[in-house]
C-alpha cells in the first residue's frame, strides 16, 4: 500500500508544467513515506538605485537653429549634473531626435503659436544614481534647463542577494506547509530529501517599476526657483522564487 498526501490542483499543475519535476524521483512506499510541496514566495524591499531619464526639447525656424539650441541646453544640464558629483560613467545617452516638427495644430491657423518651431530637436539621458539622490538630481536638471522628465525606474543593486533571500523564504514556507500536511496526516515531518529551484519552469523574477508619464513634460523658460518641488514615491522592488521540496515522514 502506498502512502501519499493529496495536494491542490494548483500544485499538480505546477509539477506537471515544470521541466525540473522529473529531475528527481523519490519512491513512495511504507518504508519510504514522503511529502512533496511546491511553493512560491516573494520578498519585497526598498530600492537603493534609481534610473532617472531626463531630456530636453528645443525648436527652431531652421534645422541648425533647433540643433544648436538643444546643444546649448544639454551643455548646461550635463555640467550641472557633473557638478553635483554624478560621474560620466553614470550617464548614458538615450533618445536622439532632430527633424521637422509635426505640428499638433495646423500651422496656417496658428501662425503665432508655431512661429519658430518648424524644426524640433530632442535628446535624453539615463542617469543611474542612489535612490535617495534622485529627487535632488531631477530638481537640479530641470532648473538647469531640462524640460523633459521621461522615466524613473527603481532597482535593488545586489540582485543576487535578493534572489537568495527569496529562495530562503520559499524554502522556509515549504517546510511550514510540509509540517502542516504531516500533522494533518497524523505523523511527523522528517529530513529534507530533495529541493530544487524551479526558476527554469516558471516566471522567476519580477521587478516593480514606478514610471512617470512617457510624454515629455515641457517647463517654462523662466528658470527661477519653482513654487513647488517634486516628490518621488519609490516603488518597492520584489523578487519571486519557487521551490520544490520533498521531505521524509517519520
Amino acid at each position: 500500500m502506498r502512502f501519499a498526501i493529496a495536494f491542490s490542483a494548483l500544485f499538480a499543475v505546477l509539477l506537471l508544467s515544470s521541466p525540473g519535476t522529473s529531475a528527481q524521483t523519490v519512491e513512495v512506499s511504507r518504508q519510504n513515506r514522503t511529502v512533496e510541496v511546491v511553493v512560491t514566495e516573494t520578498v519585497r524591499v526598498e530600492p537603493d538605485v534609481a534610473n532617472v531619464t531626463i531630456g530636453c526639447v528645443s525648436y527652431g525656424e531652421s534645422h541648425d537653429q533647433a540643433y544648436q539650441a538643444n546643444l546649448s541646453i544639454a551643455d548646461k544640464v550635463i555640467k550641472a549634473l557633473l557638478a553635483t558629483g554624478v560621474s560620466k560613467a553614470q550617464i548614458e545617452s538615450g533618445s536622439l531626435e532632430l527633424g521637422e516638427n509635426n505640428f499638433v495644430e495646423n500651422p496656417e491657423k496658428n501662425p503665432i503659436l508655431n512661429k519658430g518651431r518648424k524644426f524640433k530637436a530632442h535628446q535624453s539621458w539615463k542617469i543611474r544614481i542612489a535612490a535617495g539622490a534622485a529627487q535632488k538630481l531631477i530638481d537640479i536638471a530641470v532648473q538647469s534647463g531640462a524640460n523633459g522628465l521621461e522615466d524613473v525606474g527603481w532597482e535593488f543593486a545586489d540582485e543576487e542577494s535578493l534572489e537568495g533571500r527569496a529562495r530562503a523564504a520559499a524554502m522556509e514556507k515549504a517546510r511550514r506547509n510540509a509540517e502542516e500536511f504531516a500533522k494533518a496526516a497524523g505523523t511527523k515531518l522528517g529530513a529534507l530529501l530533495y529541493a530544487s529551484n524551479m526558476a527554469n519552469g516558471m516566471v522567476y523574477a519580477l521587478a516593480n517599476r514606478m514610471q512617470t508619464s512617457s510624454a515629455t513634460v515641457e517647463v517654462s523658460a523662466n528658470r527661477s526657483a519653482p513654487a513647488f518641488s517634486l516628490t518621488l514615491f519609490p516603488g518597492k522592488v520584489s523578487k519571486e522564487a519557487t521551490v520544490r521540496a520533498i521531505f521524509a515522514l517519520d
